[in-house]
């Protein structure tokens, strides 16, 4: 008889925090904090080693009243990044290298079982794909997660959620605050009065100012991190940036789509054939709790989730203005100008260079291409109603 060699490929035994992330993420607080407020009797019922007990109770707290459309929506969505972050390497390399390989788990299969949509090419995949379907060719080293959505930064431990559930009044009360102060007070004073709230911005290098950009203007080139990009970059100028006039600051992010991972998405190129006066400016954010972006969340929120962290920052890095011989001006290619833009902007962030697009991170993301339909007010309003009551769908 062969010996089979079994262990743990998650460093997490406990699989409550996954439970939590999606209660979170797929019915909102109540949920959340119902799921909190059980884990005691979950740790009693695995202390008395009534573990399979234990593990319906979060099945039935996480899932009950939920469709299996949203429950595979946040399994795809958002459980890779935490799945990845928590495997053991050790154990990943042995797994790797195993000529047959089986994994056991607790754990629906819904969440465990995460497929992507077959137009998307292997590299790009979450390695923990890979973990349960044995079809495909597992490497041994696992690719990265590149893209993934959900609210919450950090794995919600007992700890850690309930260290999110105190904060969260604070926030609320906090973040309206910071938005209302950004929007009244005058640009010389926002940043020192955003920084007495907690909010820090790290500005470096200085935007160039030829005395050619006071008639052409200058186009601001950055990657796209949140939805308040432009309006950080405008607050460190300490004027108005508009998106449409000539002869005034132009910033654009083309990058098409925000990506929260150390990665930038293709560049694309018709910034390039705009103006020979390109600045690159290099963005890159810091939160504790929330993140500032999503794509299955309503993003008329990704300020207020800001805003809601304890300490939110944004470090703006302003870089040399290309020179001409760089630019479409001296006959070099769009696509070539906007390469070497994504190039020098991911030198000083330290991320990686991607050929991924928009309309990859939609796909595997949303099953979609990013393209939305119209939405009657009606409909808009039932889906809020529905939101507030985690027992509806």
């Amino acid at each position: 008889m062969k010996k089979m060699a079994s262990a743990y490929i998650l460093k997490n035994k406990d699989s409550f925090s996954y439970f939590v992330l999606l209660a979170f993420d797929a019915s909102g607080l109540i949920r959340f904090t119902v799921m909190l407020f059980h884990w005691p009797i979950t740790k009693l019922l695995d202390v008395l080693r009534y573990n399979n007990a234990a593990l319906k109770l979060m099945i039935f707290i996480a899932t009950v009243g939920l469709c299996e459309g949203e429950i595979e929506a946040v399994a795809r969505t958002v459980l890779p990044k935490f799945y990845m972050d928590d495997v053991s390497m050790d154990t990943w390399r042995v797994f790797s290298s195993c000529k047959k390989r089986v994994v056991v788990t607790g754990m629906p299969r819904v969440m465990v079982e995460i497929r992507s949509p077959r137009s998307i090419l292997e590299p790009i995949m979450s390695s923990i794909h890979a973990l349960v379907m044995h079809s495909r060719k597992i490497e041994l080293q696992p690719v990265p997660v590149i893209f993934n959505d959900g609210r919450l930064v950090k794995r919600p431990t007992p700890a850690t959620a309930l260290l999110i559930l105190i904060w969260i009044p604070f926030g609320m009360v906090l973040s309206p605050i910071r938005i209302l102060s950004g929007f009244i007070l005058p640009m010389w004073i926002r940043t020192h009065a955003m920084s007495i709230l907690g909010c820090q911005i790290i500005v470096k290098g200085k935007p160039s100012q030829p005395r050619e950009a006071v008639k052409s203007g200058v186009l601001f080139v950055c990657n796209h991190r949140t939805l308040m990009d432009p309006i950080v970059i405008s607050t460190v100028l300490g004027r108005r940036v508009i998106a449409v006039t000539i002869k005034l600051d132009l910033v654009i992010c083309p990058e098409g789509s925000t990506c929260r991972q150390p990665f930038l998405l293709r560049f694309s190129a018709l910034f390039a054939e705009l103006t020979d006066m390109i600045v690159p400016v290099a963005v890159n954010y810091r939160v504790g709790f929330f993140h500032a972006n999503t794509v299955r969340g309503w993003n008329c929120m990704d300020m207020i989730f800001f805003f809601m962290n304890p300490r939110p920052g944004y470090e703006v890095t302003f870089l040399n203005k290309l020179p001409v011989e760089a630019t479409c001006l001296s006959g070099k290619k769009p696509y070539d100008v906007a390469n070497h833009v994504q190039r020098i902007l991911a030198d000083t962030l330290g991320f990686e260079c991607t050929n991924l697009t928009r309309k990859d991170k939609y796909k595997v993301l949303t099953g979609k291409d990013g393209t939305v339909s119209y939405v009657s007010f009606q409909d808009q309003a039932k889906k809020v109603v529905n939101n507030f009551n985690p027992f509806s769908h």
